[in-house]
């Protein structure tokens, strides 16, 4: 059984990567095994940057835990697939990597490159062929709008370039995914698993086409079924 780790923002990014690893990996059973944001069973003792957050993917990327059951090397040693998920908005901040990115969008893949790039580095320049990125631009929610409300997601085309595509789906009927918290969007993470089978039956209207509305969905879509149809990881 095939046991598959992942690193991600947040609670809301893994269970709709979790669900896509679910749908591509069809009847096939699998142990998922989150390791960030640290669930609560690792999180007591662990350094507050390896909360949620770009930071926290960083952190790990960059080897702040080696060892252990959530370690950095465990995650190389012991993964058939290790899914590191980080949005590209983080390429436009400076505590991120400075200078920023300043690139326009179109087209969406230069940022995404960009923060990939650096992701490569920070876990030593050389990557393990059962390592997948997942980097969404400019962020996980250009997605699930798209995959939810296609004819919204089209009316903002191209999506991908859509600032706080969140912002599309704060309290929008029927699943209101998103609200508003102080100035802030909160997402729920309990209504993201409530509607995680109608984000994947709609996960084609990112995907398909000659012209896909989500180029970087397309993109995590194959290099995560290359590294799924293994049978075990090969390392540099």
């Amino acid at each position: 059984m095939k046991r598959i780790y992942f690193v991600t923002e947040g609670r809301t990014d893994q269970i709709v990567i979790q669900g896509l690893i679910e749908k591509w990996l069809g009847e096939e059973d699998f142990v998922p095994i989150p390791i960030q944001p640290p669930s609560s069973a690792y999180a007591e003792g662990l350094d507050s940057n390896l909360s949620e957050g770009w930071k926290g993917v960083l952190a790990w990327c960059s080897g702040q835990r080696i060892e252990g059951p959530v370690g950095r090397d465990e995650a190389f040693r012991q993964a058939d697939c290790l899914i590191i998920h980080m949005d590209t908005d983080v390429a436009t901040d400076p505590d991120f990597k400075s200078p920023v990115f300043d690139g326009p969008c179109p087209p969406v893949e230069s940022a995404c490159n960009w923060v990939r790039n650096y992701l490569t580095v920070s876990l030593g320049g050389s990557l393990p062929s059962n390592v997948v990125f997942c980097i969404p631009t400019q962020d996980m929610e250009a997605w699930v709008l798209c995959a939810l409300h296609p004819d919204v997601a089209g009316d903002y085309a191209p999506i991908e370039c859509r600032q706080e595509p969140g912002t599309l789906l704060v309290q929008r009927a029927p699943y209101r995914l998103v609200r508003r918290k102080e100035g802030r969007l909160k997402k729920e993470a309990i209504k993201y698993q409530r509607n995680l089978s109608r984000i994947m039956q709609g996960w084609p209207n990112c995907t398909a086409g000659n012209e896909p509305r989500c180029s970087q969905a397309v993109r995590i879509e194959q290099e995560a079924k290359r590294v799924l149809a293994r049978n075990r990881p090969i390392f540099p």
